[in-house]
């Protein structure tokens, strides 16, 4: 048996009382590593997971649903630091907290988040999937952004601002999934924010 098997849930008949998504996804998400993304199937994740077809499709309806999932609650604790954040606390410590926080995983979480964007940065149609989800942390930073700035969310510069920050962000993260060291993405994504954020005003 291996390491994969040995951390499958037992397959029970019937519908399962408890299923944990983020678990689902990282036993998928360590199998697409093991064994590929293309030649797996959703039926061997269900086996896998200990669970029917049916439940499987229900909280993944496809395979870039497992590769994507997650990124919910991570632009949640983002949203909620930026707008709770103070008038006073500077414009880049607000979005460097949020990022921090929304970064704050635990070793499954790293571990997942890993291998998500590591498949991503070898499939660029997984990217293309997920562009809507990426769309909704974007604009989040426009909103916060016209709010210091004290122009409208639609104003060129919040827009621009967002977009350089939001892609700043996915890029870094890339790297640190491919190339970086360590088991702290925030660190790596807020130091491509201060490249992004020279000049922005407190």
């Amino acid at each position: 048996m291996n390491s994969l098997e040995a951390e499958s849930i037992p397959r029970r008949r019937g519908r399962p009382a408890d299923v944990d998504p983020d678990r689902v996804a990282l036993l998928a998400l360590r199998h697409f590593a093991e064994h590929g993304y293309e030649t797996t199937t959703m039926d061997e994740i269900a086996a896998l997971a200990g669970i029917g077809r049916r439940t499987l499709f229900r909280y993944f309806p496809s395979k870039p649903d497992l590769v994507w999932g997650g990124l919910e609650p991570v632009v949640d604790r983002m949203h909620e630091v930026l707008d709770s954040a103070p008038p006073e606390e500077p414009a880049r410590d607000v979005i460097a907290r949020a990022i921090t926080e929304s970064l704050d995983l635990g070793p499954d979480g790293v571990e997942a988040t890993r291998f998500r964007l590591r498949l991503m940065a070898s499939d660029p149609a997984l990217i293309g999937f997920g562009l809507t989800r990426l769309g909704a942390n974007r604009d989040i930073l426009a909103e916060f952004i016209a709010r210091r700035l004290e122009e409208p969310t639609d104003a060129l510069r919040p827009q621009v601002l967002a977009d350089a920050i939001s892609s700043a962000n996915f890029s870094a993260l890339l790297w640190w999934a491919v190339r970086g060291a360590g088991d702290d993405p925030a660190a790596v994504a807020v130091q491509a924010l201060d490249e992004v954020l020279r000049g922005l005003p407190g």
